[in-house]
């Protein structure tokens, strides 16, 4: 396959899970303000987005179980058409209740992101996977920078605003993916693996991989807090590193990965990757400098770009094909558990601890996720493939 053709086939789904990810960029960062017009508490507020990744922990792997019976754009267009329906009722919330459900039935129906990254797996070879993982994270670290840009900036008007443009946008991606995206000439097959099969094909993978992000999402919810209490940040110095970390990952998983998985083996990257994540934490466990905190962020860019690709590729070359959807969704359900129990696992040590605790369990987490992941290698060996 020329490179012309390998994009040619990616490009439709890079264009959807764009869209997707600057719908989820706007809602994300206004929505805490959202709920406090209508009166919610910060513990309410932080339920706001259990609501959406709860569903996901119970329901994406059955989306992925379908995708691989049924096809990939089935299950495409009722994740973009539950987005717009969750995204119209936020919009016209009378209540803070409407916002639960609206964010239930938004966790609930989507697994866009498993379903078009097993899209990736079903038209790429093994040796081009990584970089059509990464061309596909390119686009969605795209859209987390230009999604909070455009809330942010039409959340002058009103917050209903940006929230009737993200319907818009999931009506659009929901026409794009009708008419442009084809479904892939694979063989399905009605004879389904239970799934704690399907977790055994890779499950160091996933075991690391949940720690990882345990670790990650501890990071997410206090980061602002903390540059706050050590250097005096506001929200403009946040976005701004940021949106640099976002750039740096899109360039990485967009240009880089491919080609240091090619070199080195993914196996190899993905562990340079956990390690970086590793010196990240290490770096925010022991806050010596405002620059040593700078680069530690960047570090945690690079090290997402070259773990999160190349994992991804070894676990659909651990799994059969016709369970590429099952496998990826488990990433998914994985990662919506762990954000729920990393948002509490992080904020109630920067809260009850110190500033610098949930970095000291993060970089735990981490070394824990590494040993577990650079020990399997030599155990796990791909399945023989029909």
């Amino acid at each position: 396959m020329s490179v012309r053709a390998f994009y040619s086939n990616l490009f439709p789904a890079a264009i959807a899970a764009f869209i997707d990810f600057v719908g989820i960029g706007i809602v994300i960062p206004i929505s805490p303000f959202y709920a406090q017009k209508f009166g919610a508490t910060p513990l309410e507020i932080a339920l706001l987005f259990t609501a959406y990744s709860a569903p996901q922990v119970i329901l994406s792997p059955l989306w992925g179980r379908l995708s691989d019976r049924f096809g990939r754009k089935p299950f495409l267009l009722i994740g973009l058409g539950g987005e717009f329906v969750s995204y119209i009722l936020l919009a016209f919330a009378p209540s803070l209740v409407y916002l639960y459900i609206s964010r239930v039935i938004s966790g609930g129906l989507s697994a866009n992101f498993a379903v078009i990254q097993s899209y990736v797996a079903d038209v790429t070879t093994e040796e081009r996977r990584v970089r059509g993982l990464g061309f596909i994270g390119a686009s969605v670290g795209l859209g987390f920078i230009v999604g909070p840009a455009i809330g942010g900036t039409l959340s002058v008007y009103g917050y209903r605003t940006p929230l009737l443009l993200t319907a818009f946008l999931a009506l659009a991606n929901l026409g794009l993916v009708w008419f442009i995206l084809k479904e892939p000439a694979v063989r399905r097959t009605s004879v389904r693996r239970p799934l704690r099969e399907v977790f055994g094909y890779a499950k160091p993978i996933y075991v690391s991989g949940g720690l990882v992000n345990l670790a990650f999402v501890g990071l997410q919810v206090t980061l602002a807090l903390y540059v706050q209490a050590l250097y005096g940040w506001g929200a403009f110095n946040v976005g701004v590193i940021l949106a640099a970390v976002g750039v740096i990952e899109a360039a990485i998983q967009g240009g880089v990965v491919h080609k240091l998985a090619a070199k080195l083996g993914e196996w190899v990257t993905a562990s340079v990757g956990i390690g970086l994540l590793g010196a990240c934490f290490f770096a925010l466990s022991i806050p010596l400098t405002v620059y040593v905190t700078i680069l530690a962020l960047v570090l945690l860019g690079v090290g997402l770009s070259l773990a999160q690709p190349s994992a991804n590729s070894i676990i659909t070359k651990l799994t059969p094909p016709d369970e590429y959807g099952s496998a990826l969704s488990l990433v998914q359900s994985i990662t919506s558990l762990t954000n729920i129990v990393g948002q509490v696992i992080g904020g109630g040590l920067f809260q009850y601890v110190s500033v610098e605790a949930p970095y000291i369990f993060g970089l735990v987490a981490i070394v824990s996720g590494c040993v577990v992941f650079t020990t399997a290698q030599s155990r796990y060996k791909p399945p023989l493939k029909p």
